[in-house]
């Protein structure tokens, strides 16, 4: 048999290629066939094809026809069926057996010598003859086959098998056959009575070790082979297990019947174990009922699974003390899953960070970059193209190049084909600012954004109950474990999930604690990080504290009020305690406080708009800090100076008057004004820098692609300049955690951001300017159609990085990397709909 494709003859040959055919391809005629009517077994000659069937299931087709057959086999089997008959009737067998008979042919055409095999008698006949029916006798009979090709037309040749069937075969012939089409390894055939009918040769010698006196297994019954195991209950237990397994085989009629036994081995009175596996068939001879028996040693197999339950009990024992409640377990069922999925959402990270350069056109390495990598291939042993050395002699040698940003960016970001020419504006202004040269136009009511921030009353929804730590009358208590005592249990079990949830629903829990949700939540860290204690923090003053900076937040901003600021601080919480920056030593426990209350207050009295807005329009902020990130200036010095309020300043004197006051400062200010996106790249790309892996010696393979960072052993060893851009890093991360949000939080903040985008460009056309890229209102679609470019150039990359040096920060990774693909499924779908 050959398989062919449509519309092809099966291995046809010209009359000349069959000249230069090897004597041993002998080619025989239809008249050279009749010489097998002489033979008084059946013979048959087939020609077996595999077509394609574009109308299928499989989308093949099997086709086999009879060109030839003996009288003997016309006698026995009938005329052959047509085309239609055996389409028809093969149909009606499974894909497994049709595989089947697919290899079974290809094995017997492919060998050179006659091929035997047994074969089920009507599932191999019924399609190729009308005397072969479903109805009829049904066993096992042997088959010769052999290959040979036959001239069916004058100008054709064609592969066929010749079968030879012998249906004499004796008892033991087809008991054997039915055995060795089961499983032939160390195989029983007993009856319903458990009488031996059979057993292979393997069986018999695996019988014959065990029972030196009767190698022959003539005194073998079905019984002994459980009366051979130990069982605690002795002889009663042993005949327990055989009656079971016979009532699971023949009336049950259970597909496979198992049985583990243990038994003492003659050799050294260890334990050994066998599995004992039982399948229901009906013996060849006479169709009565008969059970196939298959025992093999499990004896390595069981040692391992004891040693398995004894580890797990020891584990359950000594989990029994800290698992209270079933919480707890389903606790640890998810921990487990979410590991289990991170594993493919790890290598989709590591692919999408090898190729998002060159899928979307962005080039995010500095000149910094780029020389490290130059000298890393140098160091390495390696000799770098010339074009890379005249490259970076080009970048370096221009006047302006900034070496911390990267190379060539407006013209990536607003001639590159992949990216929108509005939202690469969008993308420039974010990361490089566009108010240079722009006209200054004064503030319309000629006030700071600060004087419409005044000191006001949180408000309740009408006939709630107020309660007290709202009201100007605190408790005296100094105890360091104050906690306004209305707290319900839902909202408790919302701060015990916002302790270790990366995705947490700052939603949900704003909704639960209005006006309160940002001081309830930042009083909590502090609180549980033992800051409070450990610095003798006044809970009082500071509750009243977070308070008033909670109310510093207008919360008609769409994005930049006090829910989305309780996100940064849950964020920075989660990257300190469970991203692995704490558990390094990275910060310091005064760098602790500091970073809790950075994220607190870095966006303190925001108005709403940005900083190119603010400059544009001669903001007094941007006028008192000369242009230089007015808004994150002011949201740190307004939060300072809240603190010089007898009634709010928490800190002690033994803090104020030390060399912690002086740290706390610096790593706030660092932390806040790091937030600038103006400072982007300069940041990631000296943590980069700074944490990147050791290059290569020259006996190692050079690498000439850019180094990442990589966990640090020793954090005492490292520069505080150094140690200052995590702290950095961190925040930043925090500030746009939404991007590692659930896919409905981070779609909400994405469309929050695009109303106050849109508002900033309402202003901006009230003032006359020229309305910011992707915030006209009148335009389709606002800044979520920048969304995969600043994932790409921005959000992955700086997640990437964080996540290098800290890999336990993977979950947050991972989060951002299912949020890009959502945002690039709907953009491939807008695009196929337009």
């Amino acid at each position: 048999m050959a398989d062919i494709t449509a519309n092809q003859a099966p291995n046809s040959h010209t009359p000349d290629s069959d000249e230069d055919d090897d004597a041993a391809h002998q080619v025989w005629t239809m008249r050279d066939l009749r010489i097998l009517h002489e033979l008084q077994k059946p013979v048959a000659v087939v020609v077996s094809g595999v077509y394609e069937d574009p109308h299928s299931a499989e989308g093949l087709q099997d086709i086999s026809r009879v060109i030839f057959q003996n009288a003997e086999c016309k006698k026995q089997f009938g005329l052959p069926r047509s085309r239609a008959e055996f389409v028809e009737i093969h149909k009606s067998y499974s894909e497994t057996e049709r595989q089947m008979q697919r290899a079974w042919i290809l094995k017997a055409t492919q060998g050179g010598s006659s091929h035997q095999s047994w074969m089920n008698f009507s599932n191999f006949l019924r399609p190729l003859f009308q005397g072969v029916t479903a109805d009829g006798p049904n066993f096992i009979c042997r088959f010769d086959s052999k290959a040979i090709r036959v001239r069916t037309l004058p100008t054709q040749v064609e592969s066929a098998l010749m079968h030879v069937a012998e249906l004499d075969g004796s008892v033991t012939d087809l008991r054997v056959a039915a055995i060795h089409s089961r499983n032939p390894l160390h195989t029983f055939l007993f009856n319903s009575c458990g009488v031996l009918l059979n057993a292979n040769a393997s069986a018999l010698q695996a019988f014959a070790h065990s029972h030196a006196g009767d190698a022959g297994g003539t005194g073998l019954i079905l019984k002994t082979l459980f009366e051979e195991g130990v069982y605690p209950g002795g002889e009663e237990e042993a005949q327990s297990a055989y009656d079971d397994a016979m009532n699971a085989v023949f009336s049950l009629q259970l597909e496979c019947h198992r049985h583990t036994q243990a038994h003492k081995s003659k050799k050294d009175g260890s334990t050994k174990w066998s599995m004992i596996e039982m399948w229901p068939m009906l013996d060849p001879v006479d169709a009565s009922p008969a059970v196939l028996v298959k025992r093999h040693n499990i004896t390595q197999q069981k040692h391992i699974e004891l040693q398995l339950t004894a580890h797990q009990d020891a584990l359950q024992k000594q989990n029994q003390e800290l698992e209270q409640d079933s919480f707890a377990l389903h606790e640890q069922q998810l921990r487990l899953q979410e590991e289990a999925q991170s594993l493919t959402q790890r290598l989709e990270v590591i692919l999408h960070d090898k190729f998002q350069h060159r899928k979307h056109g962005f080039d995010s390495d500095t000149p910094i970059d780029k020389t490290l990598t130059f000298l890393q291939g140098v160091i390495g042993g390696k000799v770098p193209p010339v074009e890379m050395a005249l490259d970076l002699f080009n970048i370096l040698s221009e006047s302006d190049t900034n070496l911390r940003q990267p190379v060539g960016l407006e013209d990536q970001l607003l001639q590159a084909r992949s990216i929108d020419s509005e939202v690469g504006q969008s993308m420039l202004q974010l990361l490089q600012g566009s108010a240079r040269g722009c006209a200054l136009v004064p503030d319309r009511q000629g006030s700071s954004m600060s004087a419409s921030l005044t000191n006001r009353n949180l408000t309740l929804p009408a006939g709630a109950a107020r309660p007290y730590w709202m009201d100007n009358s605190y408790p005296t208590e100094q105890d360091g474990s104050f906690v306004p005592p209305t707290l319900t249990t839902s909202i408790e079990k919302m701060l015990l999930d916002a302790e270790n949830n990366w995705q947490f629903d700052v939603f949900a829990f704003a909704e639960a604690t209005p006006g309160v949700t940002l001081a309830l939540l930042t009083f909590h860290f502090y609180k549980i990080s033992g800051c409070i204690s450990h610095f003798g923090l006044d809970p009082v003053k500071l509750w009243r504290y977070l308070q008033r900076v909670e109310s510093g937040y207008q919360m008609q901003n769409p994005y930049h009020n006090s829910i989305h600021v309780a996100s940064v601080v849950q964020m920075t919480h989660m990257l300190l305690c469970h991203g692995g920056i704490m558990q390094s030593k990275a910060l310091s426990n005064i760098q602790l406080l500091s970073a809790y209350w950075s994220a607190a207050v870095h966006d303190f009295e925001h108005g709403g708009v940005n900083n190119d807005f603010l400059i544009k329009t001669a903001h007094p902020l941007a006028i008192t800090y000369n242009d230089q990130s007015p808004l994150e200036n002011h949201h740190l010095a307004a939060a300072v100076r809240l603190m010089f309020d007898p009634d709010l300043s928490y800190l002690p004197m033994s803090v104020v008057r030390s060399d912690n006051m002086l740290v706390l400062r610096s790593t706030c200010i660092n932390m806040v004004l790091g937030t600038d996106m103006k400072k982007h790249f300069d940041i990631v790309s000296r943590f980069q820098a700074a944490f990147k892996r050791t290059p290569p010696s020259s006996a190692a393979e050079p690498s000439l692609q850019s180094a990442s960072a990589s966990p640090v052993q020793d954090w005492e060893s490292i520069k505080a300049e150094d140690k200052t851009l995590v702290h950095q890093m961190v925040l930043k991360c925090a500030d746009i955690g939404h991007l590692a949000a659930g896919l409905h939080t981070h779609k909400r903040w994405a469309l929050q951001l695009e109303e106050e985008f849109f508002r900033q460009g309402d202003k901006e056309k009230e003032c006359c300017l020229t309305v910011s890229p992707l915030m006209d209102r009148t335009l389709q679609g606002g800044m979520t159609r920048s969304q995969i470019g600043f994932f790409n150039i921005v959000g992955t990359p700086m997640f990437k990085a964080m996540v290098d040096l800290f890999p336990d920060a993977q979950p947050m990774l991972d989060g951002v990397i299912a949020n890009l693909r959502q945002w690039e499924q709907s953009a491939e779908q807008a695009a196929k709909t337009s």
